[in-house]
């Protein structure tokens, strides 16, 4: 029996600094967790349904397609005409730790549950989980918010899990007193707790996650985590063993780490695993994903470039002839590399010696079948033979070589 799991709230355009410039990737907290979800329990029997509302703009078109793409249910994902899809920027700081600048005051999401007929609503009753988060709750109109938990209510009281993480940005709320108010109503209503500890002391002061764990059994919760970042979750259950959370290896961005753990825990327990089992997958998918930028990791994590040195020699009376011809490098030759998968091939040239050092990145898998393709392709090889001559390769250098491959000694990246 399909494992139907729905969750609730703001897609947002994430942009952020990137290669070329400004990216344009998506985000937002509980679609992060869905789209981990999907990912995570894509080889079970579980079904990810999404309940928004976007726009009818360019970017809320990439945010639904997204969706789609990642197998995430879009019956409840409403469209309006006249708003459009929140934005956040961020900024990440050396350790990878991240801060956000929001436009998002009058998004379409806040005009979820407004209406008397949505389809969500009664949907909500159906689902065997629904995950939604403290930010849910912040950008709901007051009236919205009340007949959110009375679904929630009538859902429980039919056998609905409700999963929640008190996700804190304090400029959502009009009040701090307000946020506490709804957040501990939230917890009355929960069975699955996800919080950070760093959530909870900026609402509560809580700042002892065992405290915590204590305050959060005593209202009722019993299943979840504290999330602790880097040193791991500590379980809701006190009869769960200690276990040995290893820390992430390489950490690029922490945007997405809370929420895929969430994504993690929730896939996990669909697909039957214990609590020690899924806690321990989901801070395993936690890791992973700071290693990358952006909240929504590639589904194909991108591999390091290997990167390539080479050294030759450049006959004197040829160098005028070779500058002229690498200052318009025949397209074919060009299009060769970047379809072989090279990037940031650059030569470099030390007068008087007239001594060359080559250097390119390799982003493929097969770096053997690239290169053959480069050396069978015609117009390369009338490139070879036009700039061979003037090249003065060293003896030392290795069978079936004419560069001569350099051993990589130091990177600072």
């Amino acid at each position: 029996m399909t494992y139907r799991i729905m969750c609730i709230g703001e897609p947002l355009a994430e942009v952020s600094q990137g290669p070329s410039g400004m990216a344009v990737r998506y985000g937002g907290d509980t679609l992060n967790t869905a789209i981990y979800i999907a990912r995570e329990a894509a080889q079970g029997d579980v079904a990810v349904q999404y309940v928004t509302a976007l726009g009818q703009d360019i970017m809320s078109d990439g945010a639904f397609d997204l969706m789609q793409a990642e197998g995430i249910g879009t019956a409840f994902v409403t469209r309006a005409a006249d708003r459009n899809i929140g934005i956040y920027a961020i900024k990440n700081d050396a350790a990878g730790e991240r801060s956000f600048h929001y436009w998002r005051d009058d998004t379409a999401a806040r005009q979820i549950f407004t209406a008397s007929d949505d389809p969500a609503i009664a949907a909500i009753a159906g689902a065997d989980l629904v995950y939604l988060s403290a930010i849910t709750l912040a950008i709901l109109q007051p009236q919205a918010r009340e007949t959110l938990f009375a679904a929630l209510e009538t859902g429980r009281a039919k056998g609905t899990v409700i999963a929640f993480d008190s996700n804190h940005r304090p400029q959502l709320w009009e009040s701090h007193d307000r946020a506490q108010q709804v957040v501990a109503r939230m917890w009355a209503l929960t069975d699955i707790a996800l919080p950070t500890l760093e959530d909870e002391t900026a609402l509560f002061g809580h700042d002892d996650p065992a405290a915590l764990r204590d305050h959060l059994r005593a209202v009722g919760v019993t299943r979840g985590a504290i999330k602790q970042g880097a040193k791991g979750p500590m379980p809701l259950d006190p009869q769960i063993g200690a276990a040995r959370f290893e820390k992430a290896k390489h950490v690029v961005d922490t945007t997405g780490a809370g929420d895929s753990f969430n994504g993690g825990y929730l896939a996990a327990l669909a697909l039957g695993a214990s609590e020690a089992d899924a806690l321990q997958r989901a801070h395993d998918l936690a890791r992973r994903v700071v290693g990358h930028k952006g909240a929504i990791m590639p589904r194909q994590p991108v591999q390091d470039p290997q990167r390539v040195g080479s050294v030759i020699r450049l006959r004197p009376e040829h160098a005028a002839e070779y500058l002229q011809l690498h200052a318009d490098v025949w397209p074919g030759v060009l299009a060769r590399l970047k379809a072989s998968n090279i990037q940031n091939y650059s030569i470099f040239l030390k007068r008087p010696e007239h001594l060359m050092f080559g250097y390119f990145e390799y982003t493929g898998d097969d770096f053997a079948a690239d290169d053959a393709a480069i050396a069978a392709d015609p117009v390369t090889r009338d490139w070879w033979a036009v700039c061979g001559p003037m090249q003065d390769p060293f003896e030392t250098r290795a069978d079936g070589e004419w560069w001569a491959t350099m051993e990589q000694v130091f990177f600072l990246e």
